[in-house]
């Protein structure tokens, strides 16, 4: 909030200013604010959607030129009202203290339980690579909240976290004994997962009650000695019942046992709102060979031009085409084609529907003001839901607002529809002529995908050999890295489908590629599963077993690391892979030999190697070069 308002505030006198005393000069203003707005893309959804209101504050000011002192006024209105916003924000926190953040939870909590519902009635993919909710809020808890409440929260997350990895692992064992006695533990973990998201959702007089529910079903969770998988169904139940023990924290004070501050490190999504994370991020974005640098350029140019063809045409209202040309203009194909197609049927509905209201609410400037409330206030409720119904209710709060300054809203109506649709025109032409096909630049999102699962396999395997180096935050943020790298990579899949075809990364192929690192994610989880949770200090024994077993688990993380990072620079330069390392003899070093490691880790690391040699034998089969005068059967 104070980011868009510094920004409209600014905007707002220069738009004002200029617009007054040489309006030509607002070319070279519009080009500069298009570059700012085309390269804020980079910082991720809500700072780019925050430097966007700058040029809507600029563009507005243009249709109202004044001099400096009422240019100023004005902008102090605008930065008044935005922090204004932001004090109304605030004030609410006093109100709904922990509400926004036990929502998260609780919907965190209840998206386990349906995976172990899942688990249990035989469906035994892997969780969803997407962010719990909670992760993304308590990024930016309430402030007013006590400490010690954030931290168990926090705590909350944490064991929520260890829990999917857990699920993972008994997901990937019971696919391959799907009996009954192994489904079990999934059943059981499913009723107490949701009775944690009741007890998170619930009202305080009713917390004491679902906390009694989970008192009495956590004793009946337990394993039978000797069972397959015991050690880790036993964790799997140790974590529900920490996470009650924390839940029990939450309305009495701290609980029994305290947590230390340094001793939590939640998997959450890095900062993204420091200055110094900001320039470094825009720095690395100027270049003109990647998309977000070509999609600053882009924008600037045509916005640019559009403002010329205002300026030299004296198009009445002609701000709304480079308006228009802001908001569709994106730096990807199938949402610049969606949103202007989104915004003229919107704009189109909204102009007859403004028009309407502002004549039935004539000659009462109280109706007109309710109408407006009314329409701008359906519009960003119901922004997230439908783009077009945002553009129609948006329209017609502009169309009645404008009738209030005095400007007939049949006039508007018409002149808005209009220059909306050229506007919008010109955005598609501009992506048509200089295109960022994602078929162009995916690989590279792609590659970062096989990277950041390397990393994180090869850290989880020498941590197995080396247990007195275990990491666990670090392990959790790498497991957090994969998880956004492997989420781009499909949304980049996505995106392909909608493209024409860039042979060799298919839109075919591509959804190859995610669904191999997908079973590979997978069997990460089930690894991740025997790390211990905290760093064992105890040693090994010279020359014993383990110190052969940390050697050939050492072995096989070399090996796994050059063979994935001869992987991603093939997926980089869509060049088949060269050879990469024996796995299989290097993991029958493990397998063949007497060992003390968990019999467990032998299987999951059988896995391993298999997925990697599946992600070679793709790379190899749709990277290679098409053969001259070959029967494509014969292929």
């Amino acid at each position: 909030m104070a980011v868009s308002s510094a920004g409209m505030a600014v905007s707002t006198f220069v738009g004002a200013v200029t617009a007054a005393t040489a309006p030509w000069l607002l070319v070279p203003v519009v080009v500069v604010w298009g570059y700012v707005v085309g390269l804020a893309v980079c910082l991720g959804p809500r700072l780019s959607v925050a430097a966007l209101q700058w040029p809507v504050g600029l563009l507005i000011a243009t249709g109202m030129p004044l001099g400096p002192t009422e240019a100023g006024l004005r902008a102090g209105l605008v930065l008044a009202g935005g922090l204004f916003q932001g004090l109304l924000v605030a004030v609410s926190w006093a109100f709904r203290r922990g509400d926004p953040e036990r929502t998260a939870l609780a919907e965190s909590y209840r998206i386990l339980a349906v995976y172990a519902s899942g688990l249990a009635a035989g469906h035994f993919g892997p969780p969803s690579p997407t962010a719990l909710p909670s992760a993304v809020v308590l990024t930016d808890p309430n402030p007013l909240l006590p400490m010690t409440v954030r931290l168990r929260f926090l705590d909350l997350l944490e064991q929520a976290e260890r829990i999917r990895v857990s699920l993972a692992a008994l997901a990937e064992r019971a696919a391959d004994d799907p009996s009954e006695a192994a489904l079990r533990p999934a059943a059981g973990a499913a009723r107490a997962l949701d009775l944690i998201a009741d007890t998170l959702s619930a009202g305080r007089a009713e917390r004491a009650g679902r906390l009694g529910e989970l008192d009495e079903l956590l004793p009946s969770l337990a394993v039978a000695p000797g069972t397959r998988g015991q050690l880790a169904t036993e964790a799997l139940f140790g974590q529900l019942r920490a996470v009650t023990r924390s839940l029990a924290g939450l309305d009495t004070g701290f609980g029994r046992t305290p947590v230390n501050h340094t001793e939590i490190s939640p998997v959450v999504p890095a900062g993204q709102d420091g200055i110094g994370w900001a320039s470094l991020t825009l720095r690395a974005n100027l270049a003109l060979s990647g998309e977000t640098g070509r999609h600053a350029v882009r924008l600037a140019v045509v916005a640019g031009l559009a403002e010329v063809m205002v300026q030299a045409t004296g198009l009445f209202e002609g701000r709304w085409v480079v308006l228009t040309i802001f908001l569709v203009l994106k730096p990807d194909y199938t949402s610049t084609v969606y949103r202007s197609i989104q915004r003229a049927v919107g704009t189109a509905v909204g102009a007859g529907l403004g028009a309407t209201a502002a004549w039935l609410a004539h000659p009462s400037s109280v109706g007109l003001i309710v109408a407006a409330g009314i329409a701008v206030a359906a519009a960003y409720a119901l922004f997230d839901v439908n783009y077009v119904i945002y553009s129609s209710f948006l329209t017609v709060f502009i169309v009645i607002l404008l009738d209030i300054f005095g400007l007939p809203a049949d006039t508007t109506a018409v002149v808005r529809l209009t220059n909306t649709a050229v506007g919008a025109v010109l955005a598609l032409i501009a992506y048509s002529l200089w295109p960022t096909w994602e078929g162009l630049t995916a690989q590279e999102k792609f590659a970062r995908m096989v990277e950041v699962h390397d990393t994180y396999t090869t850290a989880l395997l020498r941590s197995l050999a080396h247990p007195a180096r275990t990491d666990p935050a670090r392990l959790r943020g790498l497991q957090a890295i994969a998880r956004r790298a492997r989420t781009d990579a499909e949304a980049s899949s996505d995106r392909l489908a909608d493209e024409p075809p860039h042979s060799p990364l298919t839109p075919a192929v591509a959804r190859t590629l995610v669904a191999v690192v997908t079973r590979l994610a997978h069997t990460e989880l089930s690894l991740h599963a025997l790390v211990p949770p905290q760093a064992t200090a105890d040693g090994r024994e010279e020359g014993g077993a383990r110190d052969a077993d940390a050697d050939r688990l050492e072995a096989l993380a070399t090996a796994f690391d050059i063979a994935m990072i001869t992987l991603a620079e093939a997926v980089r330069t869509l060049q088949p892979p060269g050879p990469i390392p024996p796995l299989r003899q290097v993991q029958g070093a493990l397998r063949n030999r007497p060992t003390a490691l968990d019999p467990r880790l032998l299987q999951i690391t059988d896995h391993l190697v298999d997925t990697v040699h599946t992600l070679g034998d793709v790379l190899r089969r749709h990277l290679a070069p098409p053969v001259a005068g070959a029967d494509r059967r014969g292929t």
